[in-house]
């Protein structure tokens, strides 16, 4: 009884305790109204989507701040008192405390500081102009709002530099502007020569934060040229920044990976060092780029392909078996063999059977007589109905044959169209590339056994010499992608080297190209790019670009010219040279065995008349 006395004691205790608090909380009158408050949640947290809050354990005040935050955030949150565990997938940071150490300690905690990180500090005190909290180093390049009880603070936009502090007179002021506006900051960037991407190749040198670098220089703004750099012209305008626009450094385009943690050379390498703010060169989203720089969204895709040397005519003897298939022919082998060890066997058997028959090389060479209606049986034989049947086969094939050869001769015959991996390295062709070598693991599929022989093909190029002498050898591969209608080669080709080369149908890739740029922009370079695809800019642009710097050679590679395409062609001699080539080893054989025959017939007319004479003799 005793015990449960205490109990019910304790339990009246504890509402009554709650119900004094609660009616505490309630009278407290904060220093930020309840439509302040509410406003500067949703201000300061208008893209996370989770937030994680790390709360002191100082004042009164910081829990009610807190007690208010959970009835107004509408998303999931995580509550963290004095520890290092925060979930980071949660981009949302809400501090509260009232001493400048106490928030020091929270922003050492907070694992990444990204463009999508947004940080809410609330102080339940005063803050000095001096005061460590506002020190725009130490926030990186996320977005951060601090509310005092002696002021508003908002960090400029993180697309800027260097950012500073801004003292604000309204919670109103919070709200991100959307109107992005770098008020005329100067970005460095770097590209390369890489039509129709970019079309620039005068260089001056200049010294840029006291070290000398190689910048892109034209006579006249106009001369400014390319797909991307006409996008990149819009954004320039649009976003109010100048810039200047920088070679890369070192002997590679791209740079390469080193391992897991460093990049040699290149334009990435330049971001990475973060001697560049953006990039553009026709720059594909790769794994191994991505691990290192930030990439925008894509603004288009290309489509990697080989140009293969077109089939040639065909114009050899053996064209005259191309009537019928393989398999023809070897049934056609077949049922005279089987017919000529028929005839042989019977002789031996029958004895009414020509003796004649009896050598196996004479029976096949009448059969094949017999066949071709070149001879016919000398005397009544007993497989005259034999013959006769196989006489009528030889009729009906002689006609097949030739109705079939005749079409052929009278168009032209082309060797088979390399399409595939496999006819790539069936026909043995090799390709490459100046410059930096391309990145085989993004090119080829590995696992596929044809595929991987390609990388064992490549020929580093050194000059258009080089280049020249590859393409005139006739078995080169020339590397390039497809943009809109267009192939554009990775290396100069000039236009009667194209005349001889066509698309290979299966594609090495699918890539996406983008901008290459420092976190910071990406939010900025992402809403332009979006802005341009919509509104179909990019589309005029690359089309526009390619109209007037396309050769018109790089869609006729697009055309096959090894079919028919319904126009009366000239019969001429060289596809029928197997024929008449036929012909006169025909006439050599006709005459041969005509000599002979005189030969043979001389020889019984000598015979005949040394008999006539005996004979009179006698």
């Amino acid at each position: 009884m005793r015990i449960y006395n205490i109990f019910i004691h304790s339990l009246v205790s504890s509402v009554i305790g709650f119900s004094e608090d609660l009616l505490l909380a309630m009278n407290v009158k904060s220093w930020i109204t309840d439509h302040n408050f509410t406003e500067i949640i949703n201000l300061s947290f208008s893209i996370s989507k989770c937030c994680n809050v790390l709360l002191s354990d100082s004042t009164e005040d910081s829990e009610i701040f807190f007690d208010r935050f959970r009835t107004i955030y509408p998303y999931d949150y995580f509550l963290k008192r004095n520890t290092n565990e925060y979930e980071e997938e949660c981009d949302g940071y809400l501090l509260l405390g009232s001493r400048d150490h106490e928030i020091m300690e929270f922003i050492r905690k907070i694992p990444s500081l990204l463009w999508k990180t947004e940080i809410l500090i609330i102080v339940d005190n005063d803050i000095s102009i001096d005061s460590n909290i506002l020190d725009n180093s130490i926030y990186g390049i996320a977005s951060v709002n601090i509310v005092s009880t002696s002021g508003i603070w908002k960090l400029s936009d993180n697309y800027l530099s260097p950012r500073v502090f801004y003292k604000l007179d309204r919670y109103e002021e919070i709200k991100i502007d959307e109107n992005i506006n770098f008020r005329g900051q100067e970005l460095q960037v770097c590209s390369i020569y890489n039509p129709p991407m970019a079309y620039m190749n005068h260089t001056i040198r200049k010294t840029i934060n006291g070290f000398e670098a190689e910048v892109y220089a034209m006579d006249n703004d106009l001369d400014w040229d390319g797909i991307e750099m006409r996008l990149f012209l819009i954004m320039a305008e649009k976003l109010n920044f100048t810039w200047t626009i920088r070679k890369p450094e070192g002997n590679y385009t791209y740079g390469k990976r080193f391992n897991e943690t460093y990049w040699i050379g290149g334009i990435i390498q330049m971001l990475v060092d973060q001697k560049v703010d953006i990039a553009f060169a026709s720059i594909w989203m790769t794994l191994d780029q991505n691990k290192f720089v930030t990439l925008s969204m894509p603004w288009y895709d290309v489509y990697l392909h080989f140009l293969v040397p077109r089939p040639h005519r065909t114009t050899s003897f053996w064209a005259l078996k191309k009537p019928f298939s393989k398999k023809i022919w070897c049934l056609l082998l077949s049922a005279l063999l089987l017919h000529s060890l028929y005839t042989y066997v019977r002789s031996w058997i029958d004895s009414k059977f020509p003796k004649r028959y009896r050598n196996f090389l004479i029976t096949f060479i009448d059969l094949i007589g017999y066949l071709l209606s070149s001879s016919v049986p000398k005397t009544a034989v007993p497989n005259r109905v034999q013959i006769l049947l196989w006489q009528t086969v030889g009729w009906l094939i002689i006609a097949a044959y030739c109705s079939s050869l005749a079409a052929r001769l009278a168009t032209w015959e082309y060797e088979s169209r390399i399409d595939t991996f496999k006819q790539f390295v069936e026909a043995n062709l090799s390709w490459g590339k100046s410059g930096q070598p391309p990145p085989f693991d993004d090119y080829f599929d590995l696992s596929d056994p044809h595929s991987a022989q390609l990388r064992n093909r490549y020929r580093q190029i050194e000059n258009n010499t080089q280049l020249e002498k590859f393409i005139m050898e006739g078995n080169y591969a020339i590397l390039g992608k497809i943009i809109e209608t267009c192939f554009v080669p990775t290396d100069y080709i000039t236009t009667e080297s194209l005349k001889n080369y066509r698309l290979m149908r299966e594609s090495l890739g699918h890539f996406y190209a983008s901008f290459a740029i420092q976190p910071r922009l990406l939010k900025p370079i992402n809403k332009m790019i979006l802005w341009l695809k919509e509104s179909g800019i990019v589309i005029w642009h690359l089309r526009d670009v390619i109209r007037r710097r396309g050769n018109y050679n790089f869609r006729e590679v697009f055309i096959e010219r090894d079919r028919y395409d319904g126009s009366v062609q000239v019969l001429g001699l060289t596809p029928l040279g197997a024929g008449f080539s036929l012909l006169l080893v025909g006439f050599f054989i006709a005459t041969l065995v005509f000599c002979l025959e005189l030969k043979h017939f001389v020889g019984k007319m000598c015979d005949l008349r040394i008999l006539i004479n005996r004979k009179h003799d006698s």
